[in-house]
């Protein structure tokens, strides 16, 4: 049992320091793009010359924002689901659909992460670089099989949260929660807005009639 929770108290401290790192390497990423952009078009605007590196540098970034960013969707749970038949199910057999479902995606993400690593052995042996900069490819591409292993790891966490805990977890931190619907509050297509509610409306007619 001491070793268990030795485990995954050193996992929930992994954990943590990634999701800074991630946090880190989406701000810088976006706010890159950000300015590489405008200093882009007030350069072809005001002299007539952008930046010839411009677009391999947004492409890099873009494949940062990508990967890193499928990592920080596991992590909260956001990642897009197709879940028409996820949503029929209730109780134990979500959890236990829910359980399949993220071992099933951390093993596919496990084997792509395997697959970026001999893609970027590939790459580097190759020696392909960036026209403009003369960047290693291999270099930029490293992303790739960081955020798909980094998924991996989260799915992997989820699958042993839900494991461990009574309550359904969508991901290692978060609950999934689903909120009800009010079918007596959906909008009226017809009026165009919400209806009335009934009590509300039998107080209404009810004073009215007391005034005439």
């Amino acid at each position: 049992m001491k070793v268990g929770k030795l485990i995954i108290r050193s996992l929930e401290q992994l954990d943590w320091l990634i999701g800074k790192l991630e946090n880190v390497i989406l701000i810088t990423a976006v706010l890159s793009m950000a300015l590489l952009n405008i200093g882009n078009v007030l350069g072809h605007n005001l002299f007539g010359k952008g930046f010839t590196f411009s677009d391999e540098i947004n492409q890099a970034l873009l494949v940062i924002i990508t990967f890193v960013g499928v990592a920080k969707g596991a992590r909260h749970g956001r990642n897009i689901r197709m879940s028409a038949m996820y949503d029929q199910f209730k109780g134990p057999w979500r959890k236990g659909l829910n359980i399949i479902i993220t071992t099933g995606s951390a093993v596919v993400l496990f084997y792509l992460a395997y697959l970026a690593v001999l893609y970027e052995v590939q790459l580097r042996d190759i020696g392909q670089t960036t026209p403009a900069l003369g960047i290693p490819l291999w270099l930029i591409y490293l992303v790739v099989p960081f955020g798909l292993f980094i998924a991996a790891l989260q799915y992997s966490m989820t699958t042993l949260r839900n494991l461990t805990a009574k309550a359904l977890y969508r991901s290692y931190h978060e609950l999934e929660v689903y909120e009800e619907v009010d079918l007596d509050a959906v909008e009226d297509p017809a009026e165009g807005r919400p209806p009335q509610d009934k009590t509300n409306k039998n107080k209404t007619d009810h004073n009215q009639k007391d005034r005439n």
